[in-house]
């Protein structure tokens, strides 16, 4: 009798945290907001001559679309688009990968052509920048 117990209290236990968001599966998209706020700070220490060209990655996150899955089962997806730098006419690039994942903690790494390192809560993913920058944040919904 006491085995049923505590069966159906961990059941229930288990059923709580899927229903909060224990873990990192969901949609995710690429929260330009704080892209452009960590890239304005960036600007902000370069020399002057150099922040009127850097000024031009600002409207290119504008126009940045990034859609992260995290689906349940240990695989992720990314697609992303991004204006053609070839002029006004030109088409949106888009390039896509897709990869293994791992949790650890309130850590997630996105194996793939590179291995990028999240931390992670119910309402967004933190990801390692490739060198000193600031991190991708992506928000999930």
């Amino acid at each position: 009798m006491n085995l049923i117990k505590s069966a159906s209290a961990a059941m229930l236990a288990l059923s709580f945290l899927a229903g909060c968001g224990g873990g990192p599966e969901g949609t995710y998209s690429f929260d330009k907001e704080n892209a452009k706020k960590a890239m304005e700070a960036e600007i902000a220490k370069k020399p002057k001559e150099e922040q009127a060209f850097a000024g031009l990655a600002l409207a290119l996150i504008d126009a940045l679309d990034m859609k992260l899955e995290i689906k349940s089962g240990g695989k992720w997806e990314m697609k992303m688009s991004a204006p053609s730098l070839g002029g006004k006419d030109a088409e949106k690039k888009e390039e896509s990968e897709t990869g293994d994942w791992t949790v650890e903690g309130d850590t997630i790494t996105l194996k793939g052509k590179k291995d990028l390192k999240c931390k992670f809560d119910s309402k967004q993913l933190s990801c390692d920048a490739e060198k000193d920058g600031p991190p991708m944040v992506f928000k999930k919904g």
